[in-house]
Order: C-alpha cells, then structure tokens, then sequence
C-alpha cells in the first residue's frame, strides 16, 4: 500500500450531529517510513525520539515526595535524577483587625482551616495535580504542605463558617523556587454579609405566603462567576426537613464588591438529591437581605421504570443511566445514577419536567451498544403510575475500529494490548471508560468504540516502546442513506526500542543523597497536538531495590547485528 492509499484509508470524512463535516485532514505520519532519517512517527508527526523529552519522578506520596519534572535536552543511554526533597507550599494564616487591608494590623489565625492546590505540571502540559490538607490549631499561624511541581490554585477554607475562603492563583511550586502564600481573612466588618432565605416560590393566593424547599437538603455558596473562585464558604440553607425555611447567611469575600457581578449557586447536598440547582447573579451593591426562589419545581416523582435495548434490539444489562435538564420553575436538575438489570430495566426518582428531559444511556465497554441520548417526558397523571414517554430506549451501535498492528521488520504482533482512550468528553454527562482489546496471531485488533476523538495505545509485552496514534471515530452517512458501523485504519508498525537505564536518588535522608526504592519513573513527549500544548506518555517503570529502573523508548537506530 503506497502512503497516499494509507492515508485515504485511514482518514474517514466525519459528519457531526447537525450534519457539518469535519474537514478530511491526512495525519501527519503513520510509520517511521514515512519520516525522514533518524526521526520517527509520534501522534503529532515525525520528530526526534531523544529530544523534546520530559520525565516525571513520585517518590512516594507516603514520605512526601510527590512528582517533579525533569527536562532532558538529549536522551542518552543513562538517565539519573535525584529528588530535591518535599516540595512544599508554606505560609501562614492571619486575619484582619480592620475593614481594609493592612499587613500592620492582623492577628495570628489558629482556628481549623483546610488548604487545597489544583493546578498541572509546570512542565507537562495537561498533567492534573491537586492537594489537600487540613490544620487544626496550627503552631503561631504556619501552615506547610507537600506538593508535586507544577503551577496551582491555591484556596483556604477556614472551618468557621463566618470566615469567608482566600484564593491565590499562579502559585509555583518547584526544586528552584519555594511557594510561600500568606493568607489574611477578612474581619468581621470588612466581610460582605448576605442573609436571606431559599425557598421555592412566593404565593399570594388565598394569602401571601411562601413555599419552603423541605424534601431534601439544600446548600449555597457564592462564587466568581468568570472564574470559579470560592467567594464564600458553603452554608446550610435548609435541612430538608419539615419546618425547614430556607433561611441563611453567608459571609463574603470583600473582593466580591469588586466584581461586575457574582453567583449564588444553590445545590442539593447529596448528588442526585430530589432538588434541582440554580444560579443566580447578582451585582454590587449587594442587598444585606435577599429572597431567592427556585421556582415551584413541584413534588417528587418516585419509581419511574424505564427500559433500555441494545442495538439488536435485546435487554441491555449494566448500562448506566442518568436524567438530566430543566424542571418547573428553571431551575436544573440531575438524577442519581441508575443500572439495568438483566431485563435492561431501571428505576429513578425525578422531578417534573419543564417540557422534557434529556435521558443518557451509557452502556457497558466491550459491547456493541453505543452512547445514547433521548428526550424523554414524565407522566404523572392521578390515579395512574408514573412512568416515561417512551418508555423504552434502543441504543444505536458503537462503530467496529479494526486495524493491523506489525513488529518493527513486518511481522505480525501477536497478543499485544491495545487500549483507547477518550480525549474528548463533548457535552455528554459522564466521560466514556477506556476500552481494551488484545491483538490476534495475526496481529489485528477490533474495538467497539463510540463516535469521537481517541487515542490509541499500543503497549508490547515484549521489549519493544510503547507508540500511540490519534484517531477520529465518526459515523458518517453514506450516499445510500445508511450509517457507518465499522472503520478500519491504516498498519501500525511498532517502532524499534532500546533499553534506557538509570537510577533515582533523594536527599531526604540526613545522610544525603540516597537510592530511591520503588519510585514511578514516567517518560513523556512534550509537543503540540491541534495547535495545543500536550505531553504524551512513551514509557513508565518503577525503581527497584538498589534505585535502579529500566525502560524501552522507541529508536530509529539498526538492530544490532
């Protein structure tokens, strides 16, 4: 097959769900034949497999030692890194004795506060890091927490709830540079106070009167609408008990007077709680009491069956379910999740629809039932059981993704694992799991995926690199009218490896530096995919008793003779 025949192979025009195409693209590469000289074929194209390499490094989050990053300017042969110690982020916790800001008039916070940094790798793009800890009655007000390198927001919640949170953002953390965040809480007169109450609806018929949210319990928190920045902590409006009123208060942020506007998010406390959510948006001056209404979104609607079919037209056992959309009164609302049973029957409690639902089916990885979305109504008439218009739904079919894997001089790879991997969620409520599959004897691989983008992993059992490959699945419609069930990709020849050796140290220990037993060692390709930053995995090991690892990385080097 000549590399313009591949290439047509391997592109399949995409046609999306309100009938646009996805422009037909050829990949950039599909083996190391098609790259020049001493370059091989990676997701995003040719390039060179000793450069533009990263390696993360975990210790062991039970001594502290979270990731940090290496950049390699050239792979060698040997490949050592020592541990630099902890990471840490410290600080302290004040509060103000004055409605502004002043450093000269603070006094020394002790009571409970817990810290959380999110954030991603300084040096691998899209590689999530987060951490929490918790400080109770802390030594003059310092506080020190063990992180991974990387770049973080960092908030603290302090257990009271009349103290509102602190956030920093672009807070660095790495072996060069200490991370040092002072908090400072607002006081109590510099703190915006809202108090009100949440409730379902005002009435005025026969008398004016209010209706109270008493079925389940409901929270509310302010934050920064563009941002998603805590403003406040978040409080109890309502216990969701009978005699519940909805009322609250919540201690704000001074920053938020700051702000064009915020948002006041009420969310039930339990997921999937029969209580919908809704924001609302508010601008400085700020009402110091508020009446917020959810809207009448009506009595809960218990039991309602539904049924879910394959694609063949058979009971689909084990597949999610989830119900999701408005309800009376616009507020939003998301069920618990449901499985089927062995009939593909399942059982949900739901509020009453403002017009319809939006009902997802996720079925099971392996099979051939794909992700299905259908609109759905509650009935509900007196006198008569609840139950789904329509009551039943059949699930469209996954398309078959079939393709030849081959050793690196042309043979088949036998037994190999092939993985895919979501790499986008869409709109869809919960991510798709990865899908696994296993070559043949004659080195082929079908896996069942829905429609979507993907990466695939190709991870040999014997000592050759792991490679990847960027796909789109799609289910195009044909000329004749008919939906697209299968694709088949163009052969993927394994690239060459060698064997890379090194050793990890730390210097925790007092007496310097030490072999590092039972450490991740993670290689990566720091490179741009669709115009993105991105950092693709190549290899992972683990050190062994004497801080000693081995790893396979692909190569355009000859074989040994």
């Amino acid at each position: 097959m000549n590399r313009q025949l591949a290439l047509n192979v391997i592109v399949v025009l995409a046609i999306a769900a309100c009938g646009t195409s996805v422009p037909n693209t050829p990949p950039p590469c599909l083996t190391d034949s098609d790259c020049t000289e001493e370059l091989i074929c990676f997701p995003d194209g040719c390039g060179d497999p000793t450069r533009g390499i990263a390696v993360e490094v975990t210790g062991g989050s039970t001594v502290g030692l979270f990731p940090q990053d290496f950049e390699i300017e050239k792979l060698g042969l040997t490949q050592d890194f020592e541990i630099k110690g902890p990471l840490s982020i410290v600080g302290s916790f004040q509060r103000e004795r004055t409605p502004g800001i002043d450093p000269t008039q603070r006094s020394i916070y002790t009571d409970e506060v817990v810290v959380r940094a999110s954030g991603e790798s300084l040096v691998l793009p899209g590689v999530a890091r987060s951490y929490q800890a918790r400080f109770a009655m802390t030594d003059r007000g310092t506080f020190s927490m063990n992180v991974g390198q990387g770049k973080f927001t960092v908030s603290a919640f302090p257990a009271s709830l009349e103290v509102p949170p602190q956030t920093f953002t672009d807070v660095a953390a790495s072996p060069d540079a200490g991370a040092t965040v002072n908090f400072a809480f607002a006081s109590v007169d510099g703190a915006i106070t809202l108090s009100g109450r949440l409730i379902k609806k005002k009435l005025t018929i026969p008398t004016p009167s209010e209706l109270y949210v008493t079925q389940d319990a409901m929270d509310l928190q302010a934050i920064d609408p563009a941002t998603g920045e805590p403003l406040s902590q978040r409080v109890e409006t309502s216990t969701g008990r009978p005699g519940a009123r909805g009322d609250f208060i919540l201690v704000m942020s001074p920053r938020a007077n700051q702000l064009p506007a915020i948002e006041l998010v009420a969310t039930a406390r339990e997921t999937g709680a029969l209580a919908p959510t809704r924001r609302f948006l508010l601008t400085p001056p700020f009402s110091t009491s508020l009446t917020l209404e959810l809207g009448d979104f009506g009595e809960p609607v218990r039991t309602v069956p539904g049924k879910v079919l394959g694609a063949d037209g058979q009971p689909l056992a084990g597949a999610t379910v989830v119900i999701e959309g408005r309800v009376t009164g616009g507020s939003t609302f998301r069920s618990r999740l449901a499985t089927t049973d062995n009939d593909g029957a399942f059982v949900l409690d739901l509020l009453p629809p403002d017009e319809s639902f939006t009902l997802t089916v996720f079925p099971r990885p392996g099979v051939r039932s794909a992700v299905t979305q259908q609109q759905v109504k509650v009935t509900n008439a007196p006198g008569s059981k609840p139950s789904l218009d329509p009551p039943t739904v059949r699930c469209t079919e996954r398309i078959s993704v079939s393709g030849e894997v081959r050793l690196p001089g042309g043979a088949p790879a036998a037994v190999l694992q092939v993985r895919a991997i979501e790499t986008s969620r869409g709109r869809r409520p919960l991510p798709l799991e990865d899908v696994d599959s296993l070559t043949d004897l004659e080195g082929k691989y079908e896996l069942a995926l829905d429609p979507g983008n993907w990466r695939i992993e190709f991870t040999p059992a014997i000592e050759l690199p792991q490679t990847s490959r960027l796909i789109t699945v799609s289910a195009a419609a044909a000329s004749s009218g008919t939906t697209t069930t299968s694709q088949t990709f163009a052969p993927i020849t394994l690239p060459r490896g060698r064997r890379l050796t090194g050793t990890v140290t730390s210097t925790l220990s007092a007496r310097g530096s030490q072999p590092l037993v039972n450490a991740q060692v993670r290689f990566f390709r720091v490179t741009r995919i669709e115009g993105k930053p991105a950092a693709v995995l190549l290899a992972s090991g683990v050190t062994n008793g004497v801080g000693s690892y081995t790893i396979v990385l692909p190569t355009r080097e000859p074989p040994p003779q």
